[in-house]
C-alpha cells in the first residue's frame, strides 16, 4: 500500500507538469535549451538514449541543436513513473 507521502509527491509532480503545459499553451514562451545545457541537466547517457529511441525531439537552428525543456521533463517523469510501477509489482510478488 502506498503511503500518503508517495501519493502526494506523485500528485504534485503531475500538477506541476500540467500547470507548465497550460502556461505554454496560453502564453507561449521559449523554453529551448541547447544540447550542452540538456546534457548537463539530464545526463549525457539519458539524452543519447532518448534521441536513439526517437523520443527526444530537437530542432537544428544554425549550428545549434535545441531541445524543449518541458518535453524533456515530461519524458523524465514518464520514465520514473514506469520504474515506480515495476518496483510496486515486484514488491507485491514477494
Amino acid at each position: 500500500m502506498e503511503s500518503v507521502r508517495d501519493i502526494m509527491q506523485e500528485l504534485e509532480s503531475c500538477s506541476n507538469l500540467i500547470a507548465e503545459a497550460i502556461i505554454r499553451k496560453t502564453n507561449p514562451y521559449s523554453d529551448d535549451i541547447s544540447e550542452n545545457q540538456a546534457r548537463k541537466a539530464y545526463g549525457i547517457k539519458w539524452l543519447r538514449k532518448m534521441k536513439a529511441e526517437g523520443l527526444a525531439k530537437y530542432a537544428r537552428v544554425g549550428g545549434r541543436v535545441l531541445y524543449s525543456r518541458h518535453q524533456l521533463d515530461c519524458l523524465r517523469a514518464a520514465e520514473r513513473e514506469q520504474a515506480k510501477l515495476i518496483f510496486r509489482k515486484l514488491g507485491k510478488d514477494k
